[in-house]
């Protein structure tokens, strides 16, 4: 998992100048000098990272990651404060509200859009966005700035690609804060998608769209969602923030897949289906809740 780039490394003075800006008590313990590069997931923190742990005995011990925590961690540079959560979040506001952060999903120095792409008139393209060589813009569709889309692609009408998603979180002193979203969207090649969907950019990682991918019309893609080579997204399918969709997968009409779940390598879920558990490769599931079934035909060849 990648964390989303600071575009200037925050030495320890940096980060007290922007903590004075968070009305909090908290406790700093900095080991050494540090240099945050990024912010990350504190479920796998990146070098050079600042994140949030609220349980330490869950915590992933990196010398090189200053966490924010409930409780001293002996040895590790940390912010101590009693809603790790809420800190985080109040921190990543100011990061985006000055612009420190990058979300140009792909990470290519030069974002721009194809000559040749097909961009229609009434579609809205924000700055910071790549489009790449034939590919088709429709009618009405919104490209937020941080998305990445490859070659070859077809955007139907109506679809958004890169727009916040809702993630909110209740603080222990009842204020209700909305979880900013950081990162991007990133769409390969010879992707088709169809009219009416969402694409949600991500919060501390990229959505992220394989090669020759087919999303069908009226689908949510939650945020920080990964979706494989060759996947197959039929009509009306919901997919969970941070779910993860093999590669040559099929999924039927209107399935809802639950967040945070991985669905294996070749699997087939049958229409209508509500999905809560990860899936094995070359599953055949089906059924509110998906059971394992024998083996059906959904969808096309892949």
């Amino acid at each position: 998992m990648s964390g989303v780039s600071i575009k200037r490394a925050l030495a320890i003075d940096d980060l007290k100048a922007l903590l004075g800006e968070i009305d909090a008590n908290y406790d700093l313990n900095i080991v050494g000098d540090i240099a945050i590069t990024s912010v990350s997931d504190g479920r796998a923190p990146v070098a050079g990272s600042i994140c949030f742990v609220e349980d330490i005995e869950k915590l992933i011990k990196r010398s090189d990651v200053t966490y924010i925590v409930p409780a001293l961690v002996i040895g590790f540079s940390c912010i101590i404060v009693d809603d790790p959560r809420s800190l985080f979040i109040k921190l990543l506001e100011i990061l985006q509200e000055k612009k420190l952060t990058c979300a140009f999903a792909s990470g290519k120095k030069n974002i721009h859009v194809s000559r040749t792409a097909r961009i229609h008139q009434a579609s809205v393209i924000e700055e910071g966005v790549a489009i790449g060589d034939g590919t088709v813009i429709s009618a009405g569709c919104v490209i937020k700035s941080g998305t990445s889309i490859g070659c070859g692609c077809i955007i139907r009408e109506n679809t958004v690609i890169g727009c916040d998603g809702i993630s909110l979180y209740k603080s222990q002193a009842g204020e209700v804060q909305r979880f900013p979203h950081l990162a991007g969207v990133s769409v390969g090649d010879g992707v088709e998608i169809g009219a009416n969907c969402v694409l949600v950019r991500g919060t501390l990682k990229n959505t992220r769209i394989g090669d020759h991918v087919v999303i069908g019309n009226l689908c949510n893609i939650g945020h920080g969602v990964s979706v494989a080579d060759k996947v197959w997204l039929s009509v009306g399918t919901l997919l969970g923030g941070n779910s993860s969709i093999e590669a040559n997968s099929i999924i039927g009409i209107g399935v809802t897949i639950k967040d945070n779940l991985t669905i294996g390598v070749d699997t087939s879920i049958g229409m209508g289906s509500v999905c809560t558990k990860s899936t094995e490769a070359g599953s055949f599931l089906f059924g509110n809740p998906a059971k394992l079934i024998r083996k059906i035909k959904v969808g096309p060849e892949r």
